[in-house]
Order: C-alpha cells, then structure tokens, then sequence
C-alpha cells in the first residue's frame, strides 16, 4: 500500500550530496517512457545541485531514449536485451540468448564511462547492466516503482547495495536493502495545482503508456458514440501504430478532439484535464498522485506479476481513482463511468484531493539520500 505524504522541506544548500566530488551516474532500464523519466527527474535535480555531475543511459534500440533523451541533451547508448516474463516461449529463447552479448556491451559501457554508481529502472535492459556492474564491483541502486517487484529486480536485489521501493510491502522482499521513497517524477507535476471544472465539459486525457495501448484506443473509439462534445473534451494519445484509425474514428463520429500519436509536454497535459483515463503503470500512477488527478484505470491484463492492478488497486482503495477491469469493460460502461463523474465534480475533487494525498514530494531528495550514502561507503 502506498503511504500518505512523506514531504519534508529540504534545503538545497543541505542536500545529501554536499561535499561529494561531481559524480558518473549511469541509468539503466530505459525503454518505455516510464523508465526513462524517472532517470530524468533524477538527473535534473542532481545538475541542480552540481552541474559537473554526467550521466548515461543504456536503453535498448526499441526504446524512447532518442525521442526523449537527445532534446534534452543527454547522452545515451543501447544494448540487447528482452523481457522474460510473461513473453512467448520463442520470444524468451531469444532474450536469454542476448544476455551474454547485452553483458559483454554493458561491460565495455561501464568500462569506458567508469559510472562511481550504476541505477537500474526495472526495466529489462537494466538486467544486463546490473549483471556487468556486479562483475565490475561498481555500486549499484535499484528502483523498484511497482508495488509487486518485477523479476529483474527480484534476481538483482541480492547484488544491490540499496533498493528504492514505492510500496511498503515491495521493501519487505528486499530486507534491510529496502528502502521505502517513493517514485522519482518530475517536479512539473507536483506543480499542477490547476482545480477540476466546475461547470462546463469535463476535460478528459487518454493515454496507454507512451507506445499506446490498443485496447484503450478502441474502446474509447466505440465509447464517444455514446458521449456528447457537450460533456466531454477529449486529448486522446494513441501510440503511433494506433493514430491513424482512432483519428478517424473521431472524424466518423464527428466528435472533435486532440488526437496525437505522442503528447511531448505530459505534464501540460494533466494540467488540463480533470479526468484521465489510462493504464496503470507505476509511473503513470506516481504522475496522477503527484498532479492530483482523478483517474479511471484499465490494468494490462498481462502485466508481469500482475503489478498494473495491483498499482491501480493502491489508488483506488483510497478513493483517488477506479479501476477498471478489461476482461468486464465495454465501451457502454466505459463512457457510463466517465458520463457519471462528469456529472459530479464534487467527486472528482475529492478524488483529486485522495490522489495528491498518495504522492511522495520528496521522493528525489530521499532517493538522493540513498545515492550520497552509497557513494560515501564506497570511497
């Protein structure tokens, strides 16, 4: 179960980092957007801190690390590597046959960056770096973001020095090595403070994860039949394999709304919406508590380990959210559940109010904590 708000005020000129020489990092787990902006949000704070500190990310050729990483300019690299969890059998025999090879290009990475520390994301491709930087003897944290552990992470937990958790049954598998802070996100959306509308169409935002989620787009492409531009507003992002067809669906209709493979600025976007309606990855949900937006949850049913439910469960059991199961959701009850919160805003602001109380404001400063603990032992 999430925890309530865990803030406390630090000063910058007091953060655990002070008096440490300017540091290598390197990030690993990249891939879908989730993982990768958990990196970003810590690599800002930490050239806040001291602008001479570098960074790295290893990603996979598959990933998002061009889209998001080179306009922020950073530097990025990839590797092979592929999930094992609940994949087909020839997809798995292909991802363990790339584990020797992602191993030996991790550890010419690590021997040419020379990272003082390694953060692995959750992210398969984190498994193969963890794996090098273990051989190397180079420290390593982990971030858990789900709050049932993800096999990567379960297998690497015995080598890590520390693991950031968001849950506090997550820490209880790693031991003393858990510790519990939070998901890193980015500081925009703590500063969302943007109210729900009280009058007017209710401003919803739909998206499945930054490559889209197919069965989102096309439930929500029957539901509008159902839904009036006079209740509702839609900012609809489908992935790029899904764009053509649901902007269409939308013309079909004739119900006007932003349609957009990729929405770059996200956090701009929650800031618009009063309602959003989306799946439950872990740094999906850290982003709506962090913003404090009401949501509507539809877990991937095929999840490893079913964490997206159990994510969507942590919001929903306190009111902030509700979820949606895909084996019972049809496009009727889709656009009755979003008919129904249109109609009561007092709910919504109270479900945003639940959402923002779940949030972990000082999830980077805590992590940080963990990253200046580790790169003191190690000196």
């Amino acid at each position: 179960m999430m925890e309530g708000n865990l803030a406390r005020k630090v000063d910058l000129e007091e953060q655990p980092l002070a008096g440490i020489s300017p540091l290598r990092i390197l990030f690993a787990g990249g891939g879908t957007g989730g993982h990768i902006y958990m990196a970003v949000a810590l690599a800002r704070r930490l050239k806040r801190i001291d602008p001479r500190h570098r960074f790295l990310f290893v990603g996979t050729p598959r990933g998002l690390e061009e889209r998001i990483l080179s306009p922020l300019g950073f530097k990025w690299t990839t590797i092979r590597a592929g999930g094992l969890n609940r994949v087909g059998l020839r997809k798995a025999v292909r991802s363990l046959s790339e584990i020797p090879v992602g191993v030996l290009e991790s550890r010419r990475i690590l021997a040419q960056f020379r990272p003082h520390l390694m953060v692995g994301l959750g992210g398969y491709s984190s498994g193969p770096v963890a794996v090098a930087a273990r051989w190397m003897r180079t420290p390593s944290l982990l971030i858990e973001p789900n709050a049932e552990p993800g096999l990567t992470n379960r297998i690497l937990g015995r080598w890590a020095d520390r693991i950031a958790v968001a849950f506090e049954e997550t820490r209880q598998h790693f031991g003393d090595k858990g510790r519990l802070t939070g998901i890193p996100v980015r500081d925009e959306f703590y500063r969302i403070r943007t109210p729900i509308h009280r009058q007017g169409p209710l401003h919803l935002l739909v998206f499945g994860g930054s490559q889209g989620s197919r069965p989102l787009n096309e439930f929500m492409c029957e539901a509008i039949g159902h839904l009036s531009p006079k209740q509702v507003q839609i900012c609809h992002q489908t992935g790029p394999a899904g764009f053509e067809r649901v902007r269409e669906a939308y013309r079909a209709r004739s119900f006007p709304a932003r349609v957009t493979p990729y929405i770059d600025d996200m956090p701009q976007a929650f800031q618009n919406a009063d309602l959003v309606l989306s799946r439950a990855g872990a740094s999906t949900v850290a982003e709506i508590a962090a913003a404090g937006r009401p949501s509507l949850l539809v877990p991937f049913p095929q999840a490893a380990d079913d964490h997206q439910r159990k994510n969507a469960l942590a919001l929903a059991q306190q009111g902030a959210g509700r979820l949606l199961e895909q084996s019972a959701l049809t496009p009727q009850k889709l656009a009755g559940a979003i008919r129904q919160l249109e109609g009561d805003r007092n709910r919504l602001q109270a479900m945003s109010e639940a959402a923002r109380s779940l949030s972990h404001p000082d999830s980077i400063d805590r992590i940080l904590d963990l990253i200046g603990s580790i790169a003191r032992s190690r000196r």
